[in-house]
């Protein structure tokens, strides 16, 4: 699922697992007050870059961008930006590894 009030800019290559949300917005403000009187949430923009891979029901968070060539493991919840070639896992996502060392 995508939800985009500014935008989500998807590069080239980029694989998505099943289930994924992308969203650049809080949907509603966390005041209550701001609800009442009808505001709407935050938005930031999305970017995922070229070659990123994005695993089965990882959620993506207003203004994150994910580096060229990063992974996001299954399940997590990325709330900060991703540097190129990262593996980033965890709620919240943290990044635990490089994508580019091959497996041994």
């Amino acid at each position: 699922t995508i939800t985009a009030v500014q935008s989500v800019r998807i590069g080239d290559r980029v694989l998505l697992g099943s289930g994924c949300l992308i969203t650049d917005n809080d949907a509603h403000p966390i005041d209550p007050e701001a609800r009442r009187r009808g505001g709407g949430g935050v938005a930031r923009p999305v970017v995922l870059e070229s070659d990123v891979f994005i695993g089965a029901r990882a959620i993506l968070l207003k203004g994150v961008t994910i580096g060229r060539g990063s992974v996001v493991g299954a399940g997590s919840v990325v709330t900060k930006s991703v540097p190129a070639f990262s593996i980033c896992a965890g709620n919240p996502a943290r990044v635990v590894g490089d994508s580019r060392r091959r497996a041994e």
